[in-house]
């Protein structure tokens, strides 16, 4: 399918006029050849590159390079000042949020003026519209004018409207950061599916691990200059290269906590009976009823940090203790399960009591406890607990689960630190340097 060519850019350069007042601004107008009190800003100057059917294109750069720009041409909502872009196959952007709609109709009416603008009849659209309000999931507010949305709900029709109308070429421009985490991996999802069906994807983002993912080509912009084009991983490196100028990139701060920081000490740990710290602190629970129903395996879920508080961030490399409160009948056997997913709905691991070789206590309320070691690049995940009984080597029958957590952040200050590791997990690895008789007389021991 990468044979076609979808997107063609061929020496595109953008300039804009500034003028130091509105009098000069006229005396232009009027004879374009006075320049005076007038100077000229290069937003892009001579980009080229192509992008072929069924490819994945990364467009990156630091706050200023152009980025933004070059896809409100390749939409064709700019001119150019030199150059041209040819496009082959249907077209739909997410660029700014909210645009495309008009705000005083519904979120219905949206829905139809969208499809019919991307060139499907009605009834294309009534086909597809259970599946748009599906996936928006915004509920009763789709028939309220798209003016009174919040920007979450913004974002999720407006990419549920896109991707359910099927466009070729889907455009995509930092949109999805406005979306709560669960959305954004649910988005996620239904890219990399549209992509394995064919879509062309052009993707504007900062975020390097969603590049990295999303995406097998990226063209690298530095002020308005292509300083690259090619394989992803090396357009990365050299925008992790690239020293940040003035752009308000700065060291990772922690972000305020949503769960109280208690200390788990000794004196205050895990009381067998009731869950203790691990139903008190629970950033998921259920209650326990007294029914003596033996449907609900999983009753608390808690997350400590290294210092013994509750949290959902840590840096790479720290361990964090997960307290699962858990009651399994007498009779059976099962296993309690952590599975962790990234924000592109992929599962990272699955780890547990089985993986473990660890035998739940049965016949009455207990706890389970995960020490998980976070050799996961800086970024955001949701984690799941699910409690199963065996069916083959790899392979079980959930009984019961907890919906998706978190999200659980990991943090680090690539700018200024050296990581443990670079990519998106670290593995367990040793290493040592043997010296042959040659170098043990050409050099010292270390």
């Amino acid at each position: 399918m990468m044979t076609e060519r979808a997107i063609l850019v061929r020496d595109v350069s953008k300039c804009y006029h500034i003028f130091e007042n509105q009098r000069a601004r006229l005396r232009h107008a009027f004879w374009p050849s006075r320049n005076e009190g007038m100077s000229e800003v290069w937003a892009l100057r001579g980009i080229n590159f192509e992008v072929k059917r069924g490819d994945s294109v990364a467009i990156i750069g630091r706050n200023g390079s152009g980025k933004s720009t070059l896809l409100e041409i390749i939409t064709q909502t700019l001119t150019p000042t030199m150059g041209h872009v040819q496009i082959k196959g249907r077209i739909a952007a997410l660029l700014e949020l909210g645009s495309g709609f008009k705000p005083d109709y519904s979120g219905r009416e949206n829905v139809f003026l969208n499809g019919l603008l991307l060139g499907l009849s009605r009834a294309e659209v009534e086909r597809r519209y259970d599946e748009i309000v599906s996936f928006a999931d915004i509920g009763p507010v789709l028939e309220r004018p798209v003016k009174t949305y919040s920007s979450g709900m913004l974002v999720r029709l407006a990419f549920a409207v896109q991707v359910a109308l099927e466009p070729e070429i889907l455009i995509v421009d930092e949109a999805l950061s406005v979306g709560d985490y669960f959305f954004q991996q649910k988005c996620f999802g239904r890219l990399r599916q549209m992509r394995e069906n064919g879509l062309t994807l052009l993707f504007v983002s900062h975020d390097m691990g969603t590049v990295r993912d999303l995406c097998n080509r990226a063209v690298y912009l530095r002020q308005g200059h292509m300083e690259f084009v090619g394989d992803t991983t090396v357009a990365v490196r050299r925008y992790l290269a690239e020293r940040p100028q003035a752009d308000g990139l700065g060291p990772l701060k922690d972000q305020p906590r949503s769960i109280p920081e208690t200390s788990l000490t000794e004196e205050n740990d895990v009381a067998h009976g009731d869950g203790g710290i691990a139903y008190e602190h629970a950033i998921w629970r259920r209650d326990q009823g007294g029914d003596g129903s033996t449907s609900r395996r999983l009753l608390a879920v808690a997350v400590f940090g290294s210092d013994g508080k509750p949290t959902l961030q840590a840096k790479i490399g720290d361990t964090i203790r997960v307290l699962i409160h858990y009651v399994v009948p007498p009779e059976e056997s099962g296993n309690i399960a952590l599975v962790l997913k990234n924000k592109f709905d992929q599962v990272v691991t699955v780890v547990g009591s089985l993986h473990l070789g660890l035998t739940l206590f049965r016949g009455k309320p207990d706890v389970f406890e995960l020490q998980v070691q976070l050799m996961l690049e800086a970024g955001l995940y949701s984690f799941q607990v699910a409690y199963s009984i065996s069916s083959g080597a790899n392979t079980a029958v959930r009984l019961d689960e907890t919906g998706w957590l978190g999200p659980l952040q990991t943090l680090w200050d690539y700018e200024s630190e050296r990581a443990p590791f670079l990519g998106m997990v670290g593995l367990p690895v040793t290493g040592r340097v043997e010296v042959n008789d040659i170098g043990a007389r050409n050099h010292p021991p270390v």
